[in-house]
C-alpha cells in the first residue's frame, strides 16, 4: 500500500535517484583517480566531500518532502529567522 501524495513520492524518487547518481559518479572517480592507493588524508577528504554532498542532497529534498506533507495536513511550522 502506497502512502503520501504523488508529489511527495515524486520528490522522494528524485532524491533517491540523485543520491544513486552521486554515488555512481563518486565510485567512478574513486577508481579512476586511484584514491585507494593515495594517502589516508586524501582518502578521508574524498569520503568527507562525498558524505557532505550526499547530506546536502538529502537535507534539501527532505525539507521539500516535509513542506509538502505539512501543507497536506494543514500544519504550519514556525518560521525561523
Amino acid at each position: 500500500m502506497a502512502f503520501g501524495s504523488p508529489e511527495s513520492r515524486k520528490v522522494l524518487l528524485t532524491m533517491v535517484l540523485l543520491v544513486v547518481a552521486l554515488d555512481a559518479v563518486a565510485i567512478g572517480i574513486y577508481h579512476l583517480a586511484a584514491i585507494a592507493q593515495r594517502s589516508n588524508q586524501i582518502q578521508t577528504g574524498f569520503v568527507g566531500v562525498w558524505t557532505l554532498a550526499t547530506l546536502g542532497i538529502v537535507a534539501v529534498y527532505m525539507k521539500r518532502i516535509r513542506r509538502i506533507r505539512d501543507a497536506a495536513i494543514g500544519r504550519r511550522r514556525p518560521v525561523r529567522p
